[in-house]
């Protein structure tokens, strides 16, 4: 049989055409979801106050020689104009001081042991709406946690004394992220997002400057993170503030 006769012209070509359709199908279907990664060190220092209105103020320096533990890190997959975005925070902190208190005219020493930790996850989801040769504007939603774990101890004057507060609060978040070309080389990126629900309000905002190299980039800028809690536990204000520096992965 000849396949190049007029009568088997239209037998062939929807062949072929079904055949390229589904191997478009297939190529098309394995790069509609591209997925990348961010690890960064974040030097954030902890700030806010308590519900009895002391002040809390740890520096970067006291978190790192005292950082159990530490996670950082965001992931991000995108579809088109839809992206999913997962960003999460975990901190380990052991902190242990030592004093001394006038007791009847004698000098007692005092120690009081301190232990912190946090898990802080914003997941959300984003829309294109602006994307041109300059940069990219996506619009944003979704919900933050913040869970706070803190023990106190103090010992010295008499029995011991010990303490345990911990406590999940979420919010609901609206926002934006987008990035801006400075050349073929840097680029600069930003996010912000405002929300309530168990907080009376959170918001954080973060910049940074971007390099682009073969297969990664590289990143650095600084990001700030509060929360108005009114009555969550032992703290009625949180805030993170610092500078960050790290690497951008896509796989």
């Amino acid at each position: 049989m000849n396949f190049l006769e007029p009568k088997n012209l239209p037998q062939l070509t929807l062949s072929t055409l079904a055949a390229a359709t589904l191997t478009a199908s297939t190529a098309a279907a394995e790069e509609d979801w591209q997925w990348g990664a961010q690890l960064y060190f974040w030097g954030a220092s902890v700030g806010g106050e308590t519900t009895t209105g002391g002040n809390v103020d740890i520096s970067i320096d006291k978190i790192v020689e005292d950082l159990n533990f530490g996670v950082m890190g965001t992931l991000v997959a995108r579809n088109d104009r839809l992206s999913l975005i997962a960003d999460v925070i975990y901190l380990d902190v052991d902190e242990s001081d030592s004093t001394s208190v006038n007791l009847g005219g004698a000098s007692v020493p005092v120690t009081a042991d301190i232990g912190l930790k946090g898990f802080i996850t914003t997941l959300g989801a984003g829309y294109r709406v602006l994307e041109t040769s300059g940069g990219s504007l996506d619009i944003t939603g979704g919900a933050r946690a913040l869970y706070l774990d803190g023990d106190v101890s103090v010992s010295g004057l008499g029995a011991p004394i010990a303490e345990s507060e911990s406590g999940t609060n979420w919010d609901a978040v609206i926002g934006f992220r987008g990035e801006t070309n400075i050349n073929e080389y840097w680029y600069f990126s930003y996010y912000a997002d405002i929300g309530t629900g168990d907080s009376d309000l959170t918001w954080q905002a973060a910049a940074a400057i971007n390099y682009r190299l073969n297969s990664v980039d590289l990143t650095v800028g600084y990001r700030y993170l509060d929360w108005d809690l009114g009555e969550f536990g032992p703290f009625s204000e949180v805030t993170l503030s610092g500078a960050f520096l790290g690497v951008k992965v896509p796989f």
